[in-house]
């Protein structure tokens, strides 16, 4: 989609006094959003810039329209209301309340302050949507007017499915012995794509044969940890099959919002009495959603 760019004037005077400014509208804001059915929130948005000499922008009526026939929804956040977002050139931010329409397809928002009173100046605006389930796959964009002028939000991209690897991480190497007698093998995620990947159920399988068992934490079962970049920990509680060979844990949220975000996940292992040492490094398999990946190596060595 081609934006539409283009100079606004209003010959009044903005509230300080002074002539209105010109400004432009373009997509922007936050970066192209994918979305994937039923699945998290995304924030399309515009870039808005102050092109006049002089002036301030004078706050403008803002009306945003879904596109027809895509299956998006506009999404109420903070005690249900539907927020429209203004960030400035100084990283401050104002939120704005918006009236639905009766069709659930567009939201206007009154009296928007676009925060441009400096000669270049420029602020961004979005607002939250997420795809209905039955969205159509492709790609599609807001209707933004701002004042007189319209424009395309961040592109959006509808998917199957945002996509993530798992590899061999998380914690270092383990290596059970009686100075250590619990290790934390895990594996690190990654995302592919942009967007937030949602939860997914985890299956954590010990090495058939090797003398390894899963342990209790704190008193609250098996548990499945995850770490943010932030280095922020959630934890998830556990089924323990009927052999004790494998944990299941549902809707695990894998802490992955943007592509490139990263995050690690690991369980808590020990050595069972009596277990040989390894003489060559031994694994556990996660399955996260539909990706699979051995574990941090784990070694066991005689005690001490």
């Amino acid at each position: 989609m081609t934006a539409v760019e283009a100079l606004s004037f209003d010959a009044q005077s903005s509230p300080d006094g002074r002539p209105a400014a010109l400004f432009t509208v373009v997509p922007g804001g936050p970066p192209d959003v994918a979305l994937a059915p039923a699945g998290e929130t995304g924030y399309p948005g515009v870039r808005l810039q102050q092109a006049g000499e002089t002036g301030t922008v004078p706050p403008q009526d803002v009306y945003v329209a879904l596109p027809r026939g895509k299956g998006l929804q506009f999404v109420p956040e903070g005690g249900g209301d539907y927020l429209l977002t203004v960030l400035d050139a100084r990283g401050h931010t104002n939120t704005y309340r918006g009236i639905l329409s009766s069709d659930g397809q567009a939201v206007t928002f009154e009296g928007v302050d676009p925060a441009l009173s400096d000669k270049g100046s420029k602020s961004t605006a979005w607002l939250a949507v997420k795809a209905s389930d039955n969205a159509r796959r492709g790609e599609t964009y807001l209707t933004f007017c701002v004042g007189d002028q319209t424009s395309g939000s961040t592109l959006i991209r509808v998917v199957d499915r945002i996509p993530f690897s798992v590899t061999p991480g998380g914690p270092p190497d383990v290596t059970l012995n009686s100075a250590n007698p619990v290790g934390y093998p895990g594996v690190g995620l990654q995302a592919r794509d942009s967007g937030t990947v949602s939860p997914q159920d985890v299956y954590v399988a010990l090495p058939r044969g090797k003398g390894l068992r899963f342990v209790a934490q704190g008193g609250t079962g098996y548990l499945l940890t995850v770490e943010d970049a932030q280095k922020n920990k959630k934890t998830y509680r556990g089924t323990l099959s009927s052999n004790g060979q494998a944990l299941t844990f549902q809707g695990v949220n894998p802490a992955l919002s943007g592509k490139g975000a990263t995050s690690v996940a690991w369980v808590a292992v020990k050595a069972a009495d009596g277990a040989p040492a390894s003489k060559d490094a031994m694994s556990l398999t996660f399955c996260v959603g539909d990706q699979t990946s051995g574990s941090t190596p784990v070694h066991v060595d005689k005690p001490a």
